[in-house]
């Protein structure tokens, strides 16, 4: 193009809409890098933070460790003391007897890992199977005996079994008196 020649129309425009390409090609650059230079920001304060709460957790964990061999410490210190006295003072008896009921515990949650132990825990609920056959059949007498009305004077048990055995329904939620009028008492 020629320098005494004006431009046309088209170049106008396109050199104007160029122009408005570039300043908006600008303004995005510009707001990227100040997303960047937030980003950054937000990255190192997450770190800071994050390391002050390490700090204060793993102080806190070396505070309560340190408490607990403390305690331990005291208490094993307690008790030579004790066993070399021969007695244990009331308040150090409790200790023991947590820390006996503790063993046990551990007992018993090796005896569940046991098989052979799991078998002889198996039968001891035979044996309390036995054990309520007894009262049942004194249930079933009274209620034989309150035929005659005299549901009053039996318990709740006796009175759910004796709906129980007429067939009503529901009687495991029923209280007393809901149960005496059932049954017609």
């Amino acid at each position: 193009m020629a320098k005494n020649t004006k431009p046309s129309k088209v170049e106008v425009q396109v050199r104007k809409r160029v122009a408005d390409l570039e300043k908006a090609l600008d303004d995005a650059t510009s707001r990227l890098k100040k997303a960047r230079k937030d980003a950054d920001k937000a990255r190192v304060d997450a770190k800071k933070t994050i390391r002050k709460a390490t700090k204060s957790a793993q102080r806190q964990i070396a505070e309560s460790a340190d408490a607990a061999r403390d305690e331990i410490e005291r208490l094993h210190t307690s008790v030579r003391r004790d066993s070399a006295a021969g007695t244990a003072p009331a308040a150090k008896r409790s200790t023991a007897k947590r820390s006996t009921a503790k063993r046990s515990t551990a007992k018993r949650s090796a005896a569940k890992k046991a098989p052979a132990k799991r078998a002889t825990a198996k039968k001891a609920p035979a044996k309390r199977a036995t054990a309520k056959k007894a009262p049942a059949k004194a249930t079933a007498k009274t209620t034989v005996a309150a035929s005659d009305g005299s549901y009053t004077s039996m318990t709740v048990a006796q009175l759910r079994k004796a709906a129980q055995t007429r067939g009503v329904k529901g009687y495991s939620r029923m209280s007393k008196s809901d149960l005496i009028s059932r049954l017609g008492g």
